[in-house]
């Protein structure tokens, strides 16, 4: 079959070997990459890394004078990989980053950047060549701006060792131009006259030491939608004035005696840190939160008196926390969780197996949210099972219409947990699958298979006797 000659624009097809003549004349008018518009090599440019930036920069001046207006700094470890430095000491890794920072921000043009990211673990001796960094970050109207100096999980921690990060480099030329700030491993000093960023939508702490008050900062950042603390030092989390564009919030293992930030549109919430007061305002719209409690005494009343209290809008909700089997007294709240639907809690159970009352506080959970559908109970026990006959009306009849799907995993078989699951089992008239798994799952500490067999095979030997009962044999299903 012959094939047609490739068409011209505005001309007529040609056939023969006229038609060839054609097709080589063409070949010639290809356009080259290089012939492209500014704007379009500018784009194409924009989309790669650093390393692929560079490498394009020795093709022809063209691409040397395009790679100077380059929009994006970014230097992280990975940069260095492939270089020989990567398998020496720290040291002459650390000099080599360095080094080659400087070495591109010469090249570089202060012009509209786009994104500034410095990943490193530098410390405050290194403050003369950060300055420099910052500062051209700033000349550079930077969008989005990363200083991460986090050690690594192995390195020293000293705290006295931070570089004090420069905000006022940042905000003075490019405060306005600022949209994310992320810092890790600095110290933070945040004056009284701070004027903020009104651009800026997201900020990132890890590590950091703020001195000075927050309250300072936020509320001037108008636009803010997203904080996250991780690891900060602080003395407390109080912005008097409401965060009105705030959606996500993140603070865990900082050092803090009170968390109080009105955010009235919050739609995601995560904690993680010792029992303190939580005041969130009145954050209708949150779809969902995150709360991992670090403490060794028991959590059940702080848990269902100020967790439900900060967070009675919230439809999923997954809460770590720890309980005793000895029985603590404890008030009911009068907050319902109304809008909860779904509810994951990790438990860590301690005291003696025999004890049942405070593992079967967790009934209370059917008063509580009257609207719950799905339960999951991770539970991790840190004693095995002993003989004992449940008791059949250990706790009050409260019918839940609701309630659909239950898990309980970890299930060793304490006389608690039986209770517990049999009180579920009868209470939850339309549940329609309840799942015993004896396997420790989710939990922080999960023991090893071996190592927990013995207490695996009792929790299904007693799943199988005290609960497998033609009453209940329709919608529950023991894992073994």
């Amino acid at each position: 079959m012959k094939r047609s000659a490739p068409m011209v624009c505005g001309q007529e097809p040609r056939t023969g070997c006229l038609a060839k003549k054609t097709f080589k004349r063409t070949r010639s008018n290809y356009i080259q990459l290089h012939h492209l518009p500014t704007d379009v090599l500018r784009g194409i440019l924009s989309r790669l890394t650093m390393k692929e930036a560079v490498r394009m920069s020795i093709l022809s001046r063209k691409w040397s004078r395009l790679w100077k207006c380059y929009p994006k700094f970014v230097f992280t470890r990975a940069t260095m990989r492939g270089s020989k430095a990567t398998t020496g000491p720290a040291k002459p890794l650390r000099t080599r980053f360095i080094r080659g920072v400087n070495s591109i921000r010469r090249q570089l043009k202060s012009s509209n950047l786009n994104k500034f990211v410095v990943k490193f673990a530098l410390r405050k001796r290194h403050a003369a060549h950060i300055d420099r960094w910052i500062s051209f970050c700033a000349a550079s109207r930077a969008k989005h701006v990363v200083l991460d100096l986090c050690p690594g999980t192995k390195a020293n921690t000293d705290t006295d060792d931070k570089y004090n990060f420069p905000l006022h480099l940042l905000s003075a030329s490019g405060g306005y131009c600022v949209k994310s700030l992320s810092l890790g491993f600095v110290y933070l000093t945040l004056p009284p006259d701070h004027h903020g960023f009104a651009n800026l939508k997201k900020l990132s702490l890890q590590m950091v030491h703020v001195t000075g008050d927050l309250r300072c900062l936020l509320p001037k950042c108008a636009v803010l939608e997203w904080l996250s603390l991780t690891k900060c030092r602080l003395d407390e989390l109080s912005i008097g004035q409401e965060l009105i564009r705030l959606h996500y919030l993140q603070v865990k293992f900082c050092i803090l005696q009170k968390l109080d930030i009105g955010a009235p549109n919050l739609t995601m919430f995560v904690f993680a840190g010792r029992m303190i007061p939580i005041f969130l305002g009145e954050p209708v719209k949150i779809l969902e939160a995150t709360v991992d409690l670090i403490t060794s005494s028991d959590c059940f009343s702080y848990v269902f008196t100020d967790l439900v209290d900060a967070l009675s809008h919230v439809p999923s909700l997954s809460i770590s926390f720890r309980i005793e089997t000895k029985v603590i007294n404890f008030v009911k709240n009068q907050t319902r969780l109304t809008n909860l639907r779904r509810l994951v809690l990790k438990i860590d159970i301690v005291g003696s197996p025999e004890v049942t009352g405070g593992i079967l506080r967790l009934a209370y959970l059917l008063e509580l949210a009257p609207a719950l559908e799905e339960l999951v109970l991770h539970m991790c026990c840190f004693d095995s099972a002993i003989n004992g006959e449940p008791r059949e009306d250990a706790y009050r009849p409260y019918p839940h219409r609701h309630l659909k799907t239950i898990k309980m995993t970890g299930f060793y078989g304490l006389l608690g947990q039986v209770e517990l699951a049999l009180y579920l089992l009868r209470n939850a008239t339309s549940l329609e699958r309840m799942i015993i798994d004896p396997v420790v799952r989710n939990n922080w500490f999960i023991p090893s298979m071996s190592g927990a067999k013995h207490n695996i095979d009792q929790g299904t030997s007693i799943a199988l006797n005290k609960l497998w009962r033609q009453e209940f044999r329709k919608v529950l299903d023991i894992l073994y």
